[in-house]
Formats: C-alpha cells, sequence, structure tokens
C-alpha cells in the first residue's frame, strides 16, 4: 500500500517514505491520536486532523497562532525555542510549556509526544 504524500507549511513535500510518528492531542480533557510523519512540521499534522490553529504566517513562526503546549516531560525533551520564537511567546503571555507548532520538527524522538491544544 502506497502512502501519500503530505505537505510543509512551506509547500516542500514529505518524501514519500516517510515514517509515522505517534501523536497524541489533549483538547478539553479529551486524548486522540494525530496522524504524523517524520520531517513534517507539528502544526501540519495538527491542521491536518483538523486542529483549527489558524497559522496566519504560514508556518514561519512569526504570528504565534499556531501555539500549543506540552506536558513539562515533553517540552524538555524538544529543541530549545530559538530567540525569535522565545520574543514571540514572551509577547504572547505564554505559558511555560507553550511553543509554536510550526517550529517543531517532528523526528522519531519525539514518537509518542503529547500536545495540548491551548484553547
Amino acid at each position: 500500500m502506497e502512502q501519500p504524500s503530505f505537505h510543509q507549511a512551506s509547500g516542500e513535500s514529505l518524501p514519500d517514505a516517510a515514517l509515522p510518528v505517534a501523536v497524541t492531542l489533549w483538547e478539553a480533557g479529551q486524548a486522540r491520536s494525530v496522524p504524523a510523519f517524520e520531517g513534517e512540521a507539528l502544526m501540519v499534522a495538527l491542521k491536518r486532523a483538523g486542529l483549527g490553529l489558524l497559522a496566519v504566517c504560514g508556518g514561519k513562526g512569526a504570528c504565534g497562532t499556531c501555539k500549543v503546549a506540552f506536558p513539562p516531560q515533553w517540552w524538555e525533551r524538544l529543541n530549545p525555542p530559538e530567540d525569535r520564537e522565545l520574543r514571540l511567546l514572551s509577547h504572547l503571555k505564554s505559558g511555560p510549556t507553550d511553543r509554536l507548532s510550526c517550529r517543531i520538527t517532528l523526528t522519531a524522538a519525539l514518537g509518542g509526544l503529547e500536545v495540548d491544544a491551548c484553547e
């Protein structure tokens, strides 16, 4: 069975052999599995799953409309945010484990990732 190609926020397609990454999305206390793949931005997977992220800037990390939160044990496993993301999050008065989902690239090491919709 051939796996479909999915597009990044930038319009780039993922390789046809992109491996799945387990992601659990928490919304209003309810958990659901989100189809996600190595190499794509978390934002792309969340939008594909129907989460109403505006992502006004198209995944460039400039608008803050794709903000999500992570349980502390997952936040610590993510690559540290860059200065630009930190500045934007501080202007948004974000919580200590909030990140921009467009800045999180999914990898095998993030398999089992849990994310909160921040609604």
